[in-house]
């Protein structure tokens, strides 16, 4: 009964707060760091090419035990090459979402503008080897991806208002559903002022915005005051992150945002609103 009052204690907390600001507000108990474990490794390919200035690695940690079905992420992490192969990399992952029949792999996708252009062809499995033993992830272009040329048309940028934007990550992490199976996402609009509303991962938000050009700040957001079994960790990252935003940037379907010293807070993919 105390863990119950607890916890709903602290929601309650962070919904009084709601009015003064989301940057800052502390409330629940958040995944703590010292549970978390981490994977060490590299990336590197063998072709005699430079990647392009924007180009992003993306790593995740993902289960494949399941045929037939969409493998399970874990865990996801992004990095900005810098200078030639290797790079190295540090995924961090829960270890209370493995399980016994789980078979583990790494994932390596190499991207550019949303275009693809070197991958992992075979699997990588991750814990049947030696302790504290590096990985090293060897990556090859897939068709079409040679340098200068794209393998299709660039997609038009999709417009910030009026779309549903779905989250995909918070802070590099893969993002799940929330309280009832539900998308976490959010809808900023431009008719009848500049007004935002979403689902959190329990709780419904809305408030304002302000954006010129590439910037863009959201105002004090105010929530319903539900308390969930699921959804409420993730509800306060995405909350907190929302107060951080100082700038955003959208590629074709894809929405990030940035704090002010450049770290890539949110990701979104854009489902346009009919």
């Amino acid at each position: 009964m105390r863990p119950i009052l607890a916890w709903l204690f602290s929601a309650a907390f962070w919904l009084s707060a709601a009015g003064s600001g989301i940057t800052g507000i502390a409330y629940g108990q958040g995944v703590n760091t010292n549970d978390m474990n981490t994977i060490e490794g590299s990336v590197w390919y063998r072709e005699r090419m430079v990647l392009p200035p924007n180009a992003e690695i993306h790593i995740s940690l993902e289960d494949v035990a399941r045929m037939d079905v969409p493998s399970d992420v874990i865990a996801m992490t992004r990095i900005v090459p810098r200078g030639g192969p290797p790079w190295a990399f540090s995924l961090a992952y829960d270890p209370r979402k493995l399980h016994d029949r789980g078979r583990y792999v790494l994932r390596v996708r190499v991207e550019a503008d949303g275009r693809l252009l070197f991958i992992n062809a075979e699997q990588i499995p991750v814990f049947d080897r030696d302790a504290g033993s590096g990985i090293k992830i060897r990556v090859s272009r897939v068709a079409g991806a040679s340098e200068g040329r794209r393998a299709s048309a660039p997609r038009p940028d999709v417009s910030l208002t009026d779309t549903y934007w779905k989250l995909t990550e918070i802070d590099g992490q893969a993002v799940a559903l929330g309280a009832g199976e539900r998308e976490l996402h959010m809808v900023l609009t431009s008719r009848g002022g500049a007004r935002v509303r979403g689902f959190a991962g329990c709780n419904r938000f809305t408030g304002s915005y302000q954006q010129v050009e590439s910037q863009l700040r959201f105002k004090p957001l105010a929530a319903t005051r539900m308390a969930c079994l699921k959804g409420m960790e993730q509800e306060q990252l995405f909350l907190e992150a929302l107060g951080e935003v100082v700038r955003f940037t959208i590629n074709g379907d894809s929405l990030a945002l940035y704090t002010g010293d450049e770290r890539l807070l949110l990701r979104f993919k854009a489902i346009a609103l009919q």
